[in-house]
């Protein structure tokens, strides 16, 4: 059976790292190896792993590999989850986001699966777990696992594979394909470096396998997560298009619409959370990248897949140039859900004052009422 190296990466995630590891633990075997990189939390995040180490561990024959940065590195989980790659010397490379945690059932299936179906990569499935609403779901590529054929073409089983959301979490790496390729996470003063990391890893894989298996739980909706970001931050998201961009080999130039669909269903993830004081950055930055796919992929493929959606206008606004006109709207439409908060914060008030004088009149029916009948029993006495 291959073995494993478990890549789990943490930065302040105190309240939930040692759910993660109690987990990763039931499911390391012997001949395994846990990489734990911290990125200098300061929240003793790096305490509770050293007291899990010295107290559980991670069982006999499993080795524990852990690396204390001392300070916050720039970016997201690029840096980390490199220097996690870099340690690695088993089989199988499998990451674990440090505020997640692993199905053990599920993800044995999986592995068994793994062993008996070798592919460079394989996709699994997982759910998200709201903090704030404690509620499980399904992620929002879901339907994929519903639509997929793997007796299609490797081609298509690509395109498939590029389309999923692009958590490294939920996927079995061969180290051995990752290794003789040089991927890596792009490193940078930017988040969201999983994303070129998925395309450069799919586009690169000669073999590519799925299996409908729930081997996660993947926390979202807690403070201090990066996918809670409202500000300049989203515009990584720009950069990473240029990045993927770049390295679309020439045989895969048919990805380009892909790409361009991947951006705009981000850019409508990121409409509804973007905050005033990025809007200019964000919309330049758009500008610029929306200028670079190509009139041919824009006006006779996405104009007939993409025109009916609701971020069409704002993408054909930014790549026309019309930077201001955009944040114009986005002013407007900031200024209308301020002034629709204060309307319905005044109809609030109102509506209690009427509860209130409800409430009042009611009293004192009742108050009258209790009076008549105290009158009445005195006459009787």
């Amino acid at each position: 059976m291959p073995t494993i190296s478990f890549i789990i990466t943490t930065y302040n995630i105190a309240p939930y790292i040692e759910r993660c590891l109690a987990s990763v633990a039931q499911i390391a075997r012997p001949g395994d190896e846990v990489i734990i990189v911290d990125d200098g939390s300061g929240d003793g995040t790096d305490g509770i792993v050293r007291d899990f180490a010295a107290t559980s561990g991670f069982g006999p024959g499993v080795a524990y590999r852990p690396v204390f940065l001392g300070t916050n590195t720039f970016g997201g989980v690029g840096i980390g989850g490199n220097i996690g790659l870099s340690e690695a010397t088993r089989d199988t490379v499998f990451f674990v986001d440090g505020d997640d945690w692993v199905d053990v059932g599920g993800f044995n299936r999986a592995r068994a699966y793994w062993t008996l179906n070798p592919t460079d990569i394989l996709f699994t499935n997982y759910r998200e777990y709201d903090q704030a609403n404690d509620t499980l779901k399904s992620p929002a590529d879901a339907g994929l696992w519903r639509a997929l054929d793997t007796a299609v073409s490797f081609d298509a089983l690509q395109k498939t594979a590029l389309a999923f959301i692009a958590v490294p979490w939920r996927k079995f790496y061969d180290r051995a394909f990752l290794e003789r390729n040089k991927l890596r996470f792009p490193e940078g003063d930017f988040f969201f470096e999983d994303n070129p990391f998925h395309w450069e890893v799919c586009l690169t894989a000669a073999s590519i396998g799925f299996h409908d298996q729930v081997i996660c739980y993947h926390r979202v909706n807690r403070p201090g997560q990066t996918m809670a970001s409202t500000g300049v931050e989203l515009g990584a998201f720009f950069t990473h298009f240029d990045t993927i961009m770049s390295k679309i080999p020439a045989a895969h130039r048919d990805a380009e619409p892909i790409v361009a669909r991947w951006l705009l269903n981000n850019m409508t993830w990121h409409m509804p959370r973007l905050a005033p004081q990025a809007f200019f950055s964000y919309a330049s930055a758009g500008a610029r990248a929306l200028q670079k796919i190509s009139d041919a992929v824009w006006f006779e493929d996405l104009a007939v897949t993409e025109s009916r959606k609701m971020i069409w206008p704002v993408a054909t606004r930014l790549r026309s140039g019309d930077i201001w006109g955009q944040i114009d709207a986005w002013d407007r439409s900031f200024l209308r859900k301020k002034i629709e908060g204060v309307a319905a914060g005044v109809k609030g008030v109102a509506q209690l004052e009427r509860d209130i004088a409800r409430d009042t009149r009611e009293a004192r029916r009742i108050l009258v009422g209790d009076r008549a009948v105290e009158q009445f029993e005195a006459l009787r006495k």
